[in-house]
């Protein structure tokens, strides 16, 4: 049943899996997928390199991708959730679910940055501490960038006891050491597939205490940025696995059982694809968004802070009068942001939502129908 790895007993006799580095599979089993893949993200990649706008990527789809990859582990935060709470009002229906989410987009800003030359591993832990080290649990916090001290694992009614136990913690440290050096290891083979085998390995180690689903699907796009294979940190799975988890949990399990890799990758694959289209058609509105607005701002004076305020909402179609001010470095008055504001509004770019004074929400629905659909009238 359990066909590739070995299990081995830990200090209480629980059973616990190790597994070994995963074989590539025949190019020709995985070809078709793969070359879809390919082409849909890198057809991505090239669309961010000549968007107008900088730092679409993290600032929009990046936090799309967290919303994604922890609504697939049960947070009900959505992308104008978020929004909500990155705002200088903080505010959120359910404070440590949208704290959670918010550090996974935040560990991706981290991680994502010019220069950064963090080891793989440390990467995974870097973003499991930036996700917990506020939590409200205070042993949670307390574990946040560490590897795991107990055994994790979940339901599986075919694994002894009905619970699957992944790499023992006396193991973790070793089995995460060959996972990076397979991670980092670069040849002829496709890169993608080499990312999917290493997202399947991270999986069955379970490194942390907790987030791990999260903390590697993160680390797939920013690996494949930092390895050269794109040129922007792009290629999410968040969304895809968001919309039908069980093809990839059951997935990672066929590969593990019956220690054959093709469909694995297959599905990965197939998920790359399937996010980066959903992305391009956005990123292409988004463009048409970005032009309208251009267009309906010719006719205000040169100098208002209408024109620097325009690709600024692109980014961060929710915002009060603070974080425009913030935005703003000191180089207008409140006065003078409350014109522009309001100038936008007349013009029907954004919309006034709730509050008074600079706690004011303002949002352009435009750009948030974009990636949260149902969010808005």
């Amino acid at each position: 049943m359990h066909a590739f790895g070995r299990f081995e007993p830990d200090e209480r006799g629980r059973l616990c899996y190790l597994p070994a580095i995963p074989p590539f599979p025949k190019l020709d089993d995985v070809w078709g997928p793969l070359q879809r893949a390919t082409t849909a993200v890198e057809a991505f990649d090239r669309a961010l390199a000549t968007f107008p706008v900088p730092d679409v990527v993290g600032k929009l789809f990046a936090r799309l991708d967290a919303v994604h990859s922890s609504g697939a582990e049960g947070t009900t935060t959505t992308f104008t959730d978020l929004l909500d709470y990155q705002s200088s009002l903080a505010r959120a229906k359910d404070p440590e679910d949208a704290r959670e989410v918010a550090a996974t987009a935040e560990a991706f800003d981290e991680l994502s940055a010019p220069g950064e030359t963090t080891s793989y591993a440390e990467a995974a832990l870097r973003i499991h501490r930036r996700l917990f080290e506020r939590a409200a649990d205070p042993m949670v916090a307390a574990g946040a960038g560490r590897m795991k001290i107990h055994p994790n694992g979940t339901f599986d009614p075919e694994a002894p006891g009905s619970i699957f136990y992944y790499t023992a913690p006396t193991s973790t440290a070793a089995a995460l050491a060959a996972w990076e050096a397979f991670t980092a290891e670069a040849d002829e083979r496709p890169e993608l597939v080499r990312q999917a085998l290493s997202h399947w390995l991270f999986e069955h180690i379970h490194p942390v205490p907790d987030g791990n689903g999260r903390v590697g699907r993160l680390l797939l796009p920013l690996t494949l940025r930092r390895k050269g294979a794109l040129r922007h940190a792009c290629a999410f799975l968040g969304e895809a696995v968001h919309l039908d988890k069980t093809l990839y949990v059951d997935a990672l399990k066929d590969a593990r059982r019956r220690g054959e890799f093709s469909a694995w990758v297959r599905v990965v694959c197939a998920m790359l694809a399937q996010s980066a289209a959903s992305n391009l058609e956005r990123l292409e509105k988004l463009g048409g968004v970005h032009a309208r607005w251009r267009e309906a701002t010719q006719s205000v004076r040169a100098h208002s802070v209408v024109h620097r305020l325009v690709p600024w909402i692109i980014t961060r179609p929710t915002f009060t009068v603070r974080d425009a001010m913030t935005f703003s470095e000191g180089a207008v008055t409140f006065q003078a942001m409350n014109t522009g504001i309001r100038r936008l509004i007349d013009l029907g770019i954004v919309t006034q939502r709730d509050g008074g004074g600079r706690d004011r929400l303002f949002t352009a629905p435009e750009v948030v129908r974009l990636f949260d659909p149902i969010s808005l009238p």
